[in-house]
């Protein structure tokens, strides 16, 4: 059996590289800076003696650049064995203290040049100078050089015109800061007008306030002007990671993005936080290090296996452990937060047991005795009914009222989940109202014949906003009225009320809209025939007075009711009552 091997198109792999396996271009910075931060770690596990590292960056304009560290170097044998082999890593151990595990970081420069040049002087032959010269075309040849150079690797890029935006002492020194800002060896930039800048430094000036001092380091990391509300210690008991979890000072969807700050070994590798964070973790940006969880081959995620899913775990308890926390020492950041990100921590409270305990104390929610918060509801000693119907709310709310009975509004999305779940914990007695519990509370009134002037007149005050006033009889009796709206006629209402602030063309479109809907749209007044001012009215005569009296009913009604109301609808009160004070009633 003859055996043949395999060959490697190397213009193949470039090309696998820079539209396949990268996601840009820039990433050869990110390679070059790893196999030196590799380099000089080596080094360190070596020389006992070894007490300098660092990593020299020089930047050409639009030209070239050079990466040099004083690291542990390369021997011939070396060279041949893992710079000029594909796929062979030059990492000599599996401590973990290297993240280049694919040995292709050298190869991802001919992504923005034709060749590259690798001058060298190794630890353990420390008598010679290498230089590997390298082509795209898969040529490359070892030669002895004399130099006078450290121990250590120089490498020698010279970039193509169509990447010479790439290098520039700006670019390089944003994107050296973006890959590698935790990197524990000093990092230096220069240029050829002798400008030399560190690259890597989280602070200028430390401040004698460590809570300070990481808010800070939070700014720099991600490059904002604004104070992040606090910081969340992100660190593992398993040593899987370390950092810390900035809460953003402004309002986010759970749908939304965040841009994170995500290291292995030191080395930036990515930005999208979805393979390691909880989903529920939106409204924080974060900052970390892991030294143990494995990347994919691109290095710009993590591998999934069951290390990463333990990593995710462990940052999901850093962080809900800290909210349990704040509840106790800092109830007030903890209320901030939920009014910064109320309703997409509703959306998570929901469906996370733990969560909905630490967050459900603090949100609000709209009832018949005002606004409460979960845990206000927790603590009412009778049932908390709710309704999910809008206008059954509304409706009943006067009556709840004046019951000085809970009834909830929980037609905003999550409420209605996040009530029941309150019944379900056993936290509070909570029920469901029924939509017909108004019909059944409506009974028909005695003596009709003794208010048909008063229904009359107000009937006819009313008509102008399809209004019909009707005599019922329920309970309390110190409720005088209720609004009742159907669906078409919240329609009209909210068509009305855009309306008085639309533009002469968006007017008439509102109108057409008006215009289809049902002449069944309508609104009634129901009119308690138990309460003593019903009654009362229902001796008057005067239709001029019925109808003041009417138009002010209507107009508490629907203040009681939680309607929104309009400028005109205000006019009207306003109108009427000074009528009533030049009556002198």
């Amino acid at each position: 059996m003859n055996e043949h091997h395999f060959n490697v198109n190397l213009g193949g792999m470039i090309d696998i590289l820079s539209n396949h396996l990268y996601s840009t271009p820039k990433v050869f910075l990110r390679e070059l800076l790893q196999n030196a931060v590799d380099a000089v770690s080596l080094r360190k596990n070596i020389d006992k003696d070894y007490s300098s590292p660092e990593i020299n960056i020089f930047v050409e304009t639009n030209k070239s650049l050079s990466f040099r560290d004083n690291g542990c170097g390369l021997t011939e044998e070396e060279i041949h064995k893992f710079i000029s082999v594909i796929g062979e890593s030059s990492k000599r151990s599996d401590n973990g203290a290297f993240i280049g595990r694919f040995g292709i970081g050298l190869l991802s420069c001919f992504i923005v040049t034709d060749e590259i040049i690798l001058r060298t002087r190794s630890f353990k032959q420390s008598d010679k100078v290498l230089e590997w010269h390298g082509f795209s075309d898969g040529r490359y040849d070892v030669k002895e050089i004399q130099s006078d150079m450290e121990i250590g690797t120089e490498i020698i890029i010279t970039v193509s015109e169509s990447h010479a935006d790439l290098c520039t002492f700006d670019e390089v020194l944003e994107s050296i800061k973006y890959y590698g800002m935790p990197i524990p060896y000093p990092i230096y930039i220069s240029s050829a007008d002798n400008v030399k800048v560190r690259a890597n430094v989280l602070f200028g000036t430390f401040k004698s306030d460590e809570h300070e001092n990481a808010l800070e380091m939070g700014r720099r990391i991600f490059g904002v002007e604004y104070d992040f509300l606090d910081y969340i210690p992100l660190v593992s008991k398993n040593g899987l990671f370390s950092g810390a979890a900035y809460i953003l000072p402004y309002s986010q969807s759970a749908a939304s993005v965040n841009k994170h700050r995500i290291y292995l070994k030191n080395m930036l590798l990515t930005e999208d936080g979805a393979s390691i964070l909880p989903e529920w973790a939106f409204f924080v940006k974060c900052f970390f290090n892991t030294d143990k969880l494995r990347p994919t081959a691109s290095r710009e995620d993590f591998y999934k296996d069951d290390l990463l899913s333990e990593a995710r775990e462990e940052i999901s308890q850093c962080i809900s452990s800290y909210l349990e926390r704040l509840s106790i020492k800092k109830p007030a950041l903890l209320e901030k937060i939920v009014s910064l990100h109320g309703t997409a921590l509703k959306s998570i409270a929901t469906e996370n047991d733990r969560l909905f305990d630490i967050f459900m104390p603090y949100f609000t929610f709209e009832t018949s005795l005002g606004i409460f918060s979960g845990a206000g509801l927790s603590h009412y000693q009778n049932t908390v009914f709710y309704t999910s119907d809008i206008n059954s709310f509304r409706q009943l709310r006067p009556v709840f009222a004046e019951k000085n009975e809970m009834l909830v509004n929980t037609c905003y999305v999550y409420e209605k989940a996040l009530i029941e779940k309150l019944g379900e914990t056993n936290k509070a007695a909570v029920e469901q109202m029924n939509k017909s519990l108004l019909d059944d509370m409506l009974e028909d009134a005695e003596n009709k014949e003794d208010f048909k002037f008063m229904l009359n007149t107000f009937s006819s005050a009313l008509a102008d906003y399809d209004c019909l006033a009707q005599l019922k009889s329920f309970s309390p009796s110190q409720l005088a009225a209720i609004y009742s709206i159907n669906a078409d006629g919240e329609i009209k209402r909210d068509i009305g009320r855009v309306k008085e602030t639309a533009n002469d063309m968006f007017s008439e479109m509102l109108d057409n809209f008006e215009k289809e809907i049902e002449c069944s749209a309508s609104a009634v007044l129901y009119l308690n025939s138990k309460n003593p001012l019903i009654m009362k009215l229902s001796e008057l005569t005067d239709a001029k007075k019925l109808s003041v009296y009417a138009r002010i009913m209507y107009i508490q009604s629907l203040i009681s009711g939680g309607f929104p109301i309009r400028a005109a609808e205000m006019n009207i009160m306003n109108e009427n009552l000074i009528k009533l004070i030049e009556w002198g009633i």
